[in-house]
């Protein structure tokens, strides 16, 4: 088995990474990594998700999962949901998937690899500077193969740089056919208190397996200020219409809440 490696290999940063590793390991050794990872993160996902809007079929998920475990092994799954909270703290970016590709949980026959924070970064100042000058409420980003949420992280990082509040600035739909990496996406964009809804399912094939919001769409009644903004861009393009009927073409920009894709 190859050794796990430390993302951050020095500093506090890099103690945290490493004490997540060394707990994680000592968790179920009969068991597979992956499959241990996948449990830890889908009984934090459901931890999150219940503790808003309870589902009872997550709910006998995690019951169902949680039996798997010892009590001490389910305390060290507690812990670990501590270090990530820590991990994530000083700004938004992809903890999740670090600590995967440094457990060696990447698959290279399906191609499933995790972005580096530095180049979902750089993506995200790209984006961001695309749209600077545009004046409106919030930004939507829909990321179609979101994996741990990387590219949305960054780009509420962004935000945060430029003085903007993520959960009043950027609403996200995130989608992954893979239900770890969506899970993953819930629990960091959840944890970060960024308005999105992640849907488990075939980005091509339109599918919608399951679907989670997050808290901040809750708490921050996006359902109605979607909307509001779809209404207003309807009468935009109403008006516009009707314009173009009786009066001559104008060269005017018009102001419309536009879907953002990040890839």
């Amino acid at each position: 088995m190859k050794k796990p490696r430390t993302p951050h290999s020095t500093g506090d940063e890099g103690a945290q990474y490493k004490s997540f590793i060394d707990t994680f390991n000592g968790i179920a050794h009969h068991r597979h990594r992956y499959e241990v990872f996948k449990d830890f993160v889908t009984m934090a996902a459901i931890s999150l998700h219940n503790a808003v809007r309870k589902s009872v079929h997550l709910e006998d998920e995690y019951l169902a999962t949680a039996k798997r475990y010892t009590r001490e092994e389910l305390g060290a799954f507690s812990t670990l949901l501590g270090m990530l909270v820590n991990l994530l703290e000083p700004v938004p970016q992809d903890i999740l998937g670090e600590l995967f590709m440094a457990l060696n949980l990447g698959n290279e026959r399906t191609g499933q690899f995790f972005t580096p924070n530095y180049i979902s970064l750089l993506m995200a100042q790209i984006n961001l500077a695309a749209q600077s000058n545009e004046e409106k409420d919030f930004v939507k980003l829909c990321e179609p193969a979101c994996g741990a949420g990387g590219m949305v992280l960054a780009f509420a990082r962004c935000l945060i740089d430029s003085g903007k509040n993520p959960a009043q600035a950027m609403w996200a739909r995130c989608q992954d056919i893979d239900r770890l990496a969506a899970l993953m996406c819930f629990t960091q964009l959840s944890l970060w208190n960024i308005p999105a809804v992640i849907v488990v399912g075939d980005t091509l094939a339109n599918e919608e397996r399951e679907v989670f919001y997050t808290h901040a769409h809750h708490l921050g009644a996006w359902e109605w200020r979607l909307d509001r903004g779809k209404t207003a861009q309807e009468q935009a393009q109403t008006a516009h219409s009707e314009s173009m009927h009786h009066e001559p073409a104008s060269h005017e920009p018009r102001t419309q809440i536009q879907m953002r894709w990040i890839f």
